[in-house]
């Protein structure tokens, strides 16, 4: 290992970090894991780049606090800068392997485990990765007939699932971004505006931050469906006009330095339905029931039930489950792929636990997103973000 500017955490950190893995490896008897998902590649190493849209992986070794990347030739200088991984322990393919027909980047990582010896050996492979398809595994298990593969899908992604000081530092500037960046949507949004200009003015102060810190790209844009689309969630914004009388329902989500943090408020054009205020009331209560009961040793399922029965005095019930786990992030999405608020999860949540409390409720004729990211305290919970929670109304 060497000394690098560049990383965000110390070298302490991310030797704990690769003890961890390693205990995990153990129990499933693993003696080397293969990451395709970048979250991970940059839990472990601290390489983070736009590159993910190529096949990449970095290998951890049970016991060896030397994990080896393995890239595009051009990428092998970013993970120089951006990890902290000896130049002999970055690899890179060379360009006609990129969407080539005759060849695949997999057989230049069959070449690589072979040649250190690892062609024998039990793998670990995130199965369910976005970033591995089924091609890529067809060709590694063809040139490497002699290994026991291991379903290690979210291995690490269960790792990463309590987080230290640190990390939780970087999550507090995010919420300052994502507090910044909502503030700015409901002060910009009114009836005549575009709303792609509202839009762009979220983006800029998502990616400015504050006067102390900037922001990066997020995993997710910013959506925001008003009107006839609010009823529906996972849209973003159009170029038509904000129309009186309608509701916008803004959910953002802020980086910093991969540690993503999400907010989602609401916000009616004119003076709302009583039915939409109805609603209001179940998420806002349903909030703060699980801000008061939740603590280390309460299962997710519980919390699920204790925002539903909340919620249920006001004739409201969320059929989606209500929240999960989030942290580092790349694109296609800012969940952990871990906890889930939802029945049937017995996950005992611990200190540490980063969730995002998603109570956000779409129907026909009311809808409403009120949510809050919640970290796991010793004592009990705590809101990450500091914003009103409440129906905002403009005009």
């Amino acid at each position: 290992m060497r000394d690098n500017p560049e990383l965000h955490f110390t070298r302490e950190e991310y030797n704990a970090r690769l003890r961890h893995i390693w205990a995990a490896m153990q129990a499933r008897q693993i003696d080397l894991l293969l990451l395709s998902d970048p979250c991970n590649l940059y839990y472990a190493s601290g390489y983070d780049a736009w590159s993910f849209y190529v096949p990449q992986c970095l290998l951890v070794e049970a016991g060896n606090p030397e994990p080896v990347w393995i890239g595009r030739e051009m990428d092998r200088r970013g993970a120089y800068l951006t990890s902290y991984l000896a130049s002999g322990d970055i690899e890179g393919y060379p360009d006609d392997y990129v969407q080539a027909a005759d060849r695949h980047p997999m057989s230049f990582v069959a070449s690589v485990i072979r040649s250190r010896g690892w062609e024998g050996a039990a793998i670990g492979i995130e199965r369910n990765s976005y970033y591995l398809g089924a091609g890529a595994f067809e060709v590694l298990d063809r040139e490497l007939p002699a290994v026991t593969w291991i379903d290690a899908g979210n291995l690490v992604n269960w790792v990463r699932v309590r987080k230290s000081p640190a990390e939780i530092a970087y999550m507090r500037q995010a919420a300052r971004i994502v507090e910044r960046a909502m503030g700015v949507g409901i002060e910009t949004i009114r009836v005549g505006i575009r709303q792609c200009d509202v839009a762009a003015a979220i983006y800029a102060a998502l990616i400015s931050g504050t006067s102390e810190f900037g922001g990066q790209y997020a995993s997710s844009p910013p959506l925001m469906p008003s009107g006839s689309r609010a009823d529906t969630p996972h849209l973003s914004w159009t170029d038509e006009r904000y129309a009186a009388g309608s509701i916008t329902n803004f959910e953002l989500v802020a980086a910093r330095f991969r540690y993503h943090v999400p907010l989602a408020r609401s916000v009616s054009l004119g003076s709302p339905a009583e039915a939409v205020r109805k609603l209001e009331r179940a998420l806002v209560a349903g909030i703060d029931a699980v801000l008061s009961q939740l603590r280390p040793g309460v299962r997710a399922d519980e919390v699920e039930a204790m925002w539903q029965d909340a919620a249920q005095t006001f004739g409201v019930r969320k059929k989606a489950r209500c929240g999960y786990s989030i942290g580092i992030a790349y694109p296609p999405t800012f969940g952990e792929q871990t906890v889930s608020l939802r029945p049937g999860d017995d996950t005992v949540l611990e200190a540490g636990m980063t969730l995002h409390l998603m109570p956000a409720v779409w129907q026909e004729g009311a809808s409403l997103a009120i949510t809050e990211p919640l970290l796991v305290t010793e004592s009990g919970c705590e809101a990450l973000c500091r914003f009103e929670r409440c129906l905002f109304v403009r005009s």
